[in-house]
């Protein structure tokens, strides 16, 4: 994966983040802290099951997003950190 300038990613884990997520999505650490790890950063598959969009939706604030993967990885709310497993889920055929 090349990394672009204007890119976030979570020191922890190297998920890319969004410019007002305060915690990463994937595992819940806050933006800023960690020890970058660059080779934790791999193509996870080429070839797959088709994209999916799942709504999440954070168990300690509400916060809520939806997300379209075939893989996804987020389990923490980019706002407070709390547990976030997506609740609904409905395949996109594209």
């Amino acid at each position: 994966m090349r990394f672009r300038e204007n890119d976030r990613y979570c020191g922890n884990c190297s998920y890319l983040v969004n410019k007002d997520d305060k915690f990463c999505r994937k595992c819940g650490t806050e933006i800023g802290k960690g020890k970058y790890k660059p080779e934790n950063n791999l193509m996870e598959c080429i070839y797959g099951p088709p994209p999916v969009r799942r709504e999440h939706i954070c168990q300690s604030c509400g916060y809520s997003w939806t997300t379209i993967r075939m893989i996804d990885n987020e389990k923490k709310c980019p706002k407070c950190g709390g547990d976030a497993p997506y609740e609904s889920d409905e395949e996109i055929f594209l």
